[in-house]
C-alpha cells in the first residue's frame, strides 16, 4: 500500500536542529562580517579568548608563590605570562610583545612589582618588587588601585589569581626619582 503525502509522518531530529543553527550562525557571521570585517559583530574582548574561556571554566583562581610566579614570564611560550601588583595576579600572554621576552615591560613579567607600578623606575633592578616602604602610602594606594582597575578591565588581560609574598627582610629599595610616565614629561 502506497501511503500518500498526508499520510507520511514528519520527523524532525537533532541533525535538523543543528543544520538550522549552523545555517543561522552562519548567516550571523556573514552580516557581521559584511557590517563589521569581524565575525563577532566588532567585539574584541576576552571572552572569544580560547584560554579565557578554559580559565573561567576551570575551578578556582590561582594561589602562587613567588617563586612558581617566576616561572610565568614568557620565557617559555608553552606557559602563559603573568604579572602581579600588590598581591593581584593578571595573565598578560595577549601581549608577547609588551610583557614577553623583549617586550618593553618584560621585567615586570613573572613577578610582582607593585613598587615600580607606583614609581615608573623602570630602570632600576630592585624596584622591581613587592616592596612598598618607604612609599607615600595615600599615592602607592591610589596607583596601585588605579594599575589593578586598568588589568581588570581590560578586554585583552585578566585577574587569575594571587600571589603569597614572602617576609621582607632588610632595607627597602634606595628612593629614586618618581617617573610616572616615562618618556614624557608631566
Amino acid at each position: 500500500m502506497v501511503k500518500s503525502r498526508s499520510e507520511e509522518k514528519i520527523r524532525f531530529g537533532v541533525l535538523d536542529i543543528v543544520r538550522i543553527l549552523g545555517g543561522i550562525l552562519a548567516f550571523n557571521a556573514l552580516l557581521s562580517w559584511w557590517f563589521t570585517s569581524t565575525g563577532t559583530w566588532g567585539y574584541r574582548g576576552r571572552w572569544i579568548d580560547p584560554r579565557y574561556v578554559k580559565f573561567k571554566f576551570s575551578p578556582g583562581y590561582l594561589n602562587l608563590t613567588i617563586a612558581e610566579l617566576a616561572l610565568y614570564n614568557g620565557s617559555d611560550p608553552k606557559l602563559p605570562i603573568y604579572v602581579a601588583i600588590n598581591g593581584s595576579v593578571y595573565d598578560v600572554t595577549k601581549s608577547p610583545g609588551i610583557y614577553g621576552p623583549g617586550g618593553s615591560y618584560h621585567k615586570v613579567s613573572g613577578k610582582d612589582s607593585a613598587r615600580v607600578f607606583v614609581t615608573g623606575c623602570l630602570m632600576k633592578e630592585d624596584e622591581f618588587t613587592y616592596d612598598l616602604r618607604g612609599l607615600d602610602q595615600d599615592e602607592a594606594a591610589y596607583d596601585i588601585l588605579q594599575w589593578q582597575q586598568y588589568f581588570h578591565n581590560s578586554e585583552r588581560y585578566w585577574y587569575v589569581g594571587s600571589v603569597q609574598h614572602d617576609p621582607l627582610t632588610g632595607d627597602p629599595p634606595a628612593p629614586c626619582d618618581h617617573i610616572k610616565y616615562p618618556g614624557r614629561s608631566v
